[in-house]
């Protein structure tokens, strides 16, 4: 990124303030605080980047005024994955915004890996993956394969070999199709299934085509900052002998330059779903022909003497040779989960140039990334291969042709064993975090997947349940309930621990099973509602006939389908229950003290019975400020509500799964309507959504599940942060850089990394005329404290010239639980937060009292001294935090960082809006028109 030359002026200005938005986007105007025409981009693009004001606002008794020693910036990175909005594109804005929903599974997967126990990171640069990692890679590629059923179901399925063979089934199928396939050449059974086969495909390639793109277009910068933090790791004065001691995994180089599911893994799952296609096509084409009217293998297709599986021997070895390469990609996906080049770099370069040593590894890197591309190629051409013949076989008809409508044989029973994979993957991550033993999850959830799938299999059409079919269910069952106990009785001794961790240590898992029950949802949706779609007779009240003889798709999405209106009125009936409680009272809570501000401060003292103290009497505004406060507790019990989500949706799967026949039709016509409604309901909000520029892709889903990188699923959507790092860091570096060495980082800069490196060491730690504060609100903040990280990997004595400001912040009371390895207490030097409660007037009591009966509001483990806290960090020589949050209880989103106690680094802002707008609450945007906000950049001024 080429420099301003204002920004490296030897004179003016000494502090930068660097301000950060949120998840709100808040344009770099607002942001700035100036009209909308008074500002300009300073090394940005369209995407986003840095802009200055062009204007200072002119009244001094404005909060939003900088004194004169300060530059305002502000960054916008709002952008980085959301399209212009108006009605010219509101039609290729609406598809783009209906795949970005489509993906919000995978973007989930993502997550899920980052809520596992990541190990600390050696300071070689060597990743270490920890426990789950391979588990949710399999994970991961499941997601695939059960999208390309759903993709199947529909092309294959319900197109292919039912409403192309009885067209009657049909009504609503365009009539271009049907002519199409009834021309000479293309009028039976293999040559459909062959060509429909190429839908699924196309899918896929096309999920690989836009990963590929987003990931070229984000992720480019992300390497030459991992190179900085390792270069700033040489000079830190680690011997040979130290090579091998932990950091943080946010201080590492590997955290950010690591190549985790990059083009390998995107081939791999291309190549998985190819093996899939020819699985599937193969196991129909050996047995349609047994099954003229059934919808699975009837006992005299596997008859020794009649069995088509040695007739059609040549599509008997398609189909093993597609279910070998499943087996083999799968092998391939767990042994590329950790990297290890780093490490084997630094053998025999004790004394080499850091120069040498960074080349060295990146050649490395480059030959590694480069054998894996090559397997995954191979792999990928011998699944096109395998396929291609498979589909050929298909499409030569075999003798006479004879038109029937059974259901397309592969697909009877292969989305239910995906979803049994997933699900068992999924519950076994639940005890990840919690100390449960490998071999014990593996053992329980094979016993009950095993025990479930002969269930499934052996279970007459009837119901009447065998005894060997009895017997599976209860071991299934058996399974289930030793699992959950294993889940929360096994860590008995460090219960404790868990009460500081998001959903008490089952993070991994409920993140899982959520990404689970959406990939599962909108399959369900795609295929019921092709179906409902093809069957419907048109009419002034269209209907989706679903009777015996008709359409039928495969039991797993009818099954769920069925569950999902259940499971969703259960959800709401709960939410309800819970709202109806806490919204009937209007009660006083706990609040930081307001210097200067309007609050309604409730002592400690008040809570001693375990009750939140009900208002008797107050004005008019005052009760505007308790209404906000409660509505803004309501709105912070998401999480335990979110934990109930996921057992439904793990409930409802397991439905789909352990059914062996489809629910009745009449009651799966009375769930319709309500998928419907949800399918109707996501359509509106993706096209308000494409009509403006204000919303991102699925709303504030985007930016949370997107700021960690890609390490789960290669399909997911691509990580801002990767881009976002670099460029905050670069600039915070250069300020400070432009005094010590004018002329870094132009054209002309010829030094070499080492050179870079200790100007920047030097900058960072040494007290000088040029500061930064960096001001950053809600999610803003994750990525401040990500960014000073990366500065201060190896820096034990602080930062001397760096301050930050937080405002609206989650880092402490959410990501510090979801994530504990990377924002926990142990990461920020602050107190360890409990969960929310649900039954609770005050959803923070708990944690409230322990902050008040806890000594100070933080700090270090004098066991990890080599690894710095974010407190020690922002810690100067005279013993002050250059670390100030501001919260107020009327944010749905702002929580203390620190401690709900009074203590060095949090307060309050007022709860009312600017002198302005007395009669406004504010919330959770707003704080840098309060006047707390100035006051706390002054300090930290005076701090540094």
């Amino acid at each position: 990124m080429a420099r301003s030359p204002s920004v490296f002026a030897t004179r003016g200005p000494t502090v930068l303030e660097l301000r950060i938005h949120g998840i709100k986007n808040t344009p770099p105007a607002e942001m700035l605080g100036v009209a909308p025409g008074d500002v300009r981009p300073d090394q940005a693009d369209e995407n986003g980047g840095f802009y200055v004001p062009t204007v200072d606002p002119s009244d001094p008794s404005d909060p939003a005024t900088p004194p004169t020693v300060i530059r305002r910036e502000g960054y916008s990175w709002g952008m980085l994955a959301r399209y212009g909005g108006g009605a010219l594109v509101a039609i290729g804005q609406f598809f783009v915004q209906l795949a970005w929903l489509l993906i919000l599974p995978f973007g989930l997967c993502n997550t899920a890996y980052w809520t596992r126990r990541i190990p600390d990171q050696p300071r070689t640069g060597e990743w270490q993956a920890g426990r789950g990692a391979a588990s949710l890679r399999v994970f991961a590629l499941g997601l695939t394969l059960l999208y390309v059923c759903a993709l199947a179901s529909v092309s294959l399925d319900l197109i292919g070999t039912q409403c192309l063979a009885r067209p009657s089934l049909c009504p609503a199928l365009p009539g271009w199709v049907t002519a199409f396939f009834t021309s000479p050449g293309l009028d039976h059974r293999g040559i459909r299934v062959a060509l429909l086969s190429l839908v699924p495909i196309a899918g896929v390639l096309l999920l690989f085509f836009v990963s590929h793109q987003a990931r070229t277009r984000y992720e480019a910068g992300i390497f030459g900052t991992a190179a900085k933090i390792r270069a700033a790791s040489d000079l830190s004065g680690v011997t040979e002998g130290q090579a091998a001691a932990p950091r943080r995994p946010l201080a590492t180089d590997g955290f950010w330059g690591i190549t985790r599911v990059k083009a390998p893994s995107e081939l791999l799952h291309t190549a998985a779903a190819f093996f899939l296609m020819a699985l599937l096509v193969g196991w129909d084409g050996v047995f349609w022909t047994c099954a003229p009217a059934g919808v699975d293998v009837p006992p005299e297709c596997l008859d020794p003497a009649t069995t088509p599986l040695l007739s059609r021997w040549w599509l008997t070895l398609g189909a093993v040779l597609g279910a070998a390469g499943l087996v083999l990609v799968i092998a391939l996906v767990v042994r590329n989960v950790d990297t290890t080049v780093h490490g084997r770099a630094e053998r025999g370069m004790a004394g080499v140039q850091p120069d040498l040593r960074n080349a060295r590894r990146h050649t490395l890197i480059r030959l590694t990334l480069r054998r894996r591309e090559a397997v995954a190629g191979w792999m990928l051409l011998a699944a096109i291969v395998v396929y291609a013949a498979v589909a050929v076989a298909v499409a030569v008809p075999a003798g006479p042709t004879v038109e029937h409508a059974p259901s397309f044989l592969g697909l009877v029973i292969a989305p239910s064993i995906i979803l049994g994979v997933l699900l068992a993957i999924a519950l076994s991550a639940l005890g990840w975090r919690r100390g449960v033993p490998r071999w014990l999850s593996v053992i329980v959830v094979a016993v009950g997947g095993v025990s479930l799938l002969v269930a499934v299999v052996s279970t007459p059409k009837d119901l009447r349940l065998a005894p060997l079919t009895m017997a599976a269910y209860l071991l299934a069952a058996l399974a289930a309930v030793l699992l959950a106990a294993l889940v929360i009785f096994w860590p008995m001794g460090r219960r404790r621990s868990f009460a500081y961790q998001g959903w008490r240590g089952t993070g991994p898992g409920v993140i899982m099973l959520l990404s689970l029950g959406g990939a599962m949802l909108l399959s369900t949706l795609l295929v019921l509602g092709t179906q409902c779609a093809l069957a419907s007779t048109g009419g002034p009240t269209p209907i989706c006939p679903l009777t015996p003889g008709g359409l039928t798709t495969p039991v797993a999405y009818r099954n769920f389908g069925g569950t999902v209106p259940v499971l969703a009125v259960a959800l709401v009936l709960f939410v309800l229950v819970v709202a109806v409680l806490r919204m009937r009272t209007t009660p006083r809570l706990t609040t930081p003290e307001t210097v200067g501000g309007r609050a309604i401060r409730e002592p400690l003292r008040s809570y001693r019975d375990g009750r939140v103290p009900q208002v008797k009497s107050a004005g008019k505004l005052d009760f505007r400020m308790l209404n906000a406060r409660r509505s803004a507790a309501l709105f912070h019990r998401g999480e335990p509500v979110l934990g109930l989500l996921a057992a439904l949706l793990a409930l409802g799967v397991g439905v789909a799964i352990a059914l062996p026949q489809p629910l009745r039709p009449a009651l799966l016509d009375l769930a319709l309507p309500a998928l419907g409604v949800i399918s109707v309901a996501a359509v509106v909000t993706i096209a308000e959504n494409a009509l403006t520029t204000k919303e991102r892709p699925i709303g504030v889903m985007w930016d949370l599940m997107c700021f960690l990188p890609r390490a789960g699923h290669p399909f997911g959507p691509p990580c801002y942060a990767e881009r976002v790092i670099p460029e905050l860091r670069d600039r915070m570096v250069a300020w400070l850089e432009a005094d010590i060495a004018p002329g870094a980082g132009t054209v002309g800069d010829r030094r070499t990394a080492e050179e870079r490196a200790r100007d920047e060491l030097r900058a960072l730690t040494t007290r000088q005329r040029r500061k930064v504060v960096v001001s950053a609100h809600s999610l803003g903040a994750v990525l401040a404290v990500s960014t000073i990280f990366t500065l201060g990997a190896d820096t034990t004595d602080g930062l001397k010239n760096v301050a930050l400001l937080t405002y609206g912040t989650q880092l402490r009371a959410y990501f510090g639980r979801f994530f504990p390895e990377l924002f926990g207490p142990a990461a920020l030097g602050t107190l360890p937060s409990r969960a929310p409660s649900l039954w609770k007037a005050d959803p923070w009591l708990r944690q409230v009292v322990e902050d008040h009966n806890a000594e100070g509001s933080g700090g270090r483990d004098p066991a990890e001294r080599d690894k710095p806290t974010l407190r020690e960090l922002l810690t100067q020589p005279d013993g002050s935090v250059a670390w100030v949050n501001l919260w107020r209880r009327t944010d749905y989103l702002g929580f203390p960082d620190a401690s709900f106690k009074d203590n060095e680094i949090d307060r309050g802002a007022d709860e009312f809006g600017p002198p302005l707008y007395l009669v406004k609450v504010a919330t959770h945007p707003g704080y840098q028109a309060s006047t707390q906000y100035m006051t706390a950049l002054r300090d930290l001024i005076r701090r540094l």
